[in-house]
């Protein structure tokens, strides 16, 4: 494994751009792919980052993606909309659908997109961040593929389908964001640990025989996930796939994947974002206030989203660390497209 690397949120955002265009997706989708992807490490969370760049971009090369994705409407009220992406890539679906949730809360209050047939988003933070800074209310949700059960030890009949609920605070930057899956711990907080090597706390999987495990490489060699909070992350999921694949007659997260028909990662999901117009100018004001009192708790209180915001203020000025496997990646995206990277020094 190479030595980890720094680069300017910058600098990560036009590699992850020009790779993708590259690599097939039109400039204007790139872009917004690119701007997404970046924050994300941007944020410190870097599973869903640069890390999944080569896997998006063999989807786009093989055609496993429609990279120019334009939504058909299949059914419309005045505040909701249900769309089809014809297997969209997903950030930028997510992303228009996320606007468009919002344009119609700005004219109803209130406005509901729901699009099947998407890609993988990436993570839920990214559209109720941006709805934030749009000055909107907004919550967001998607289904994956099953790979839980709620019984610990039986097939997988459950996603880890997450979640986000953003509310804009005074300093849209500073916004609270809440972005959870249904597991204990999300497959990509799994999958960097055992990238790095670090234990696995006992809640967060089981090994192939069906023991709890601190290995992380062993939780994803078996796929056994273990649901949050129990019988609560197993319910919560139970319905975000009605809300979104139950709502769109989209694919239930035991269908994806199953009898030729496309995963999440290729288009299969269905996602469903919601957007909520403020009633007044003082929900900012309301909101730094619950964070200042939230925060005198005392050390480890973070309000939902803090964390990630502190990242992006470190890694603005001394830029985005990435490990070792995501540089790889990138470098071999970088010299099978011929497209270059700067590192920083």
């Amino acid at each position: 494994m190479s030595d980890t690397r720094r680069i300017e949120h910058a600098d990560l955002e036009r590699f992850i751009r020009d790779a993708l265009h590259a690599a097939g997706a039109p400039m204007h989708v790139a872009e917004v792919e690119a701007q997404i992807a970046a924050e994300v490490d941007l944020c410190g969370v870097h599973s869903h980052g640069a890390r999944m760049l080569p896997g998006t971009v063999k989807n786009v090369r093989d055609g496993t993606v429609d990279a120019a994705p334009e939504l058909t409407i299949l059914a419309e009220h005045p505040a909701s909309v249900l769309a089809e992406a014809h297997l969209g890539i997903g950030r930028y679906t997510s992303a228009i659908a996320m606007d468009l949730a919002v344009e119609r809360a700005r004219e109803f209050g209130i406005g509901m997109v729901t699009v099947r047939g998407v890609g993988h988003w990436g993570r839920a933070h990214s559209y109720c961040l941006r709805a934030a800074r749009a000055g909107v209310v907004s919550l967001a949700f998607t289904n994956t593929i099953a790979l839980f059960s709620p019984n610990a030890v039986g097939d997988p009949v459950l996603g880890n389908n997450p979640m986000g609920i953003g509310v804009p605070a005074d300093d849209p930057e500073q916004s609270v964001v809440l972005d959870i899956a249904m597991t204990q711990a999300s497959v990509g907080k799994v999958a960097m640990a055992a990238m790095r090597g670090d234990d696995a706390d006992p809640d967060w999987g089981l090994d192939a025989d069906g023991n709890p495990t601190t290995d992380a490489r062993q939780i994803m060699e078996s796929r056994a996930f273990l649901p949050m909070g129990g019988h609560k992350g197993s319910g919560l999921s139970f319905m975000i796939d009605l809300l979104t694949a139950g709502l769109a007659n989209g694919l239930l997260c035991f269908e994806q994947g199953a009898e030729g028909r496309p995963s999440d990662s290729a288009g299969g999901s269905t996602k469903t974002f919601i957007a909520i117009q403020p009633f007044g100018d003082w929900l900012g004001e309301r909101a730094d206030a619950f964070k200042t009192r939230f925060s005198a708790a005392g050390d480890g209180a973070r309000w939902p989203g803090e964390g990630s915001y502190r990242r992006r203020l470190d890694y603005a000025e001394h830029g985005i660390e990435l490990l070792g496997p995501i540089v790889e990646g990138m470098e071999d995206v970088s010299a099978d497209l011929d497209v270059p990277i700067r590192w920083r020094d």
